[in-house]
C-alpha cells in the first residue's frame, strides 16, 4: 500500500478499519506508532511516512479492521493513571472499574492499621496493584484461577514496583485459613447469553466474563467463602441482581455505588 504522508496513512487506515474499531482508536494507534500524540496527526499532515514505518504500522491496522481491541494490539492499557501490560489471557481494564478502587480507598483510608487486601479474579492485577501503590503498608494478595493471567499480573507488579503476593486458586480457597481485612473483586458477571451475543467474545477471555446462566455463578461461590472468613470490608464490581444475593449469603446491608453513567457498578458491605 502507498501512503507517503500522515494524512494519506490516516485516511487509508480509516477505510481499512471501517466497521472494525472506532475512529478514535485508529487515530490513537497511528499516532502512538509514529511516536506522536493524536493532535499532532492534524498538526503535521504532510509529514512523510517511511516504508519501514508503514510496514511496522499496517499489520496493526489490519488487526483493528478485524475488531481486535487496541489494547491487545499495543499490549498495554492505562488504568488509574498507571500503564498495565495486557494480552488476550486477561480482561482489558476498563475505566469503570476504577470505581472499585475508589470504593476500597474510602475503607482503607479510615482503617486504623494496615492489614491484608485480597484481590480475587485479579486478571492483569490492575485493582490490587493500584491499591498496593496507594497503600504501600498494606499486604496485597493477587488471586486468580488462571496461571496465564497470573503471569501477566506478576509482570505488571514487577514493572510497577509493587511488592504483592501472587497465588493461583479458585477464588478465596487458597487463603481461607488466613486473616485478611479487605476483599476486592471484579468477577465474571455476564450471563452466558450475554457472552454469546457480545462482541468481546471474539477476543477477550471467557473465563473472565461468563458468569453462568444468570451471571451469578462466581458471586455465589465467592459470597459463600466470604461468609466463612468474614473480612471486615468487601467491594465487588457487579452485574445485575446482586444485592439480594449479598443479603442471602452474608446477612449484611450493602451499599451500591454508581459509575459516571449512573449504572450500579460496585456493591460494598
Amino acid at each position: 500500500m502507498d501512503a507517503q504522508t500522515i494524512e494519506t496513512l490516516v485516511r487509508h487506515a480509516y477505510v481499512a478499519s471501517k466497521n472494525g474499531r472506532p475512529d478514535h482508536e485508529v487515530r490513537e494507534y497511528v499516532a502512538s506508532s509514529l511516536g506522536l500524540n493524536t493532535s499532532e496527526l492534524y498538526l503535521y499532515p504532510d509529514r512523510a511516512v517511511s516504508k519501514e514505518e508503514l510496514d511496522r504500522i499496517w499489520p496493526g491496522i489490519e488487526r483493528l479492521s478485524l475488531g481486535e481491541p487496541l489494547a491487545y494490539i499495543q499490549e498495554k492499557k492505562e488504568f488509574y493513571g498507571y500503564e498495565f501490560d495486557v494480552c488476550p489471557d486477561v480482561l482489558i481494564p476498563r475505566p469503570e472499574t476504577e470505581i472499585l478502587v475508589d470504593v476500597a480507598c474510602f475503607f482503607l483510608k479510615e482503617y486504623p492499621c494496615p492489614g491484608t487486601i485480597v484481590d480475587v479474579c485479579t486478571g492483569s492485577g490492575c485493582v490490587g496493584i493500584v491499591l498496593k501503590l496507594l497503600f504501600p503498608k498494606w499486604h496485597v494478595i493477587l488471586l486468580d484461577i488462571s496461571e496465564k493471567a497470573l503471569h501477566i499480573a506478576s509482570k505488571n507488579a514487577k514493572k510497577l514496583h509493587a511488592d504483592v503476593e501472587v497465588i493461583q486458586g479458585n477464588l478465596l480457597e487458597p487463603v481461607l485459613s488466613r486473616s485478611f481485612s479487605c476483599v476486592v473483586s471484579n468477577p465474571p458477571y455476564l450471563t452466558t447469553q450475554e457472552w454469546n451475543e457480545s462482541d468481546v467474545k471474539q477476543h477477550e477471555p471467557r473465563l473472565a466474563l461468563d458468569g453462568g446462566v444468570h451471571g451469578l455463578d462466581i458471586y455465589e461461590q465467592l459470597l459463600q467463602q466470604i461468609g466463612v472468613c468474614t473480612p471486615e470490608f468487601v467491594a465487588l464490581e457487579i452485574g445485575r441482581n446482586i444485592q439480594d444475593l449479598v443479603m442471602r449469603y452474608t446477612g449484611k446491608k450493602s451499599s451500591l455505588h454508581t459509575d459516571l453513567f449512573g449504572r450500579d457498578r460496585v456493591v460494598s458491605f
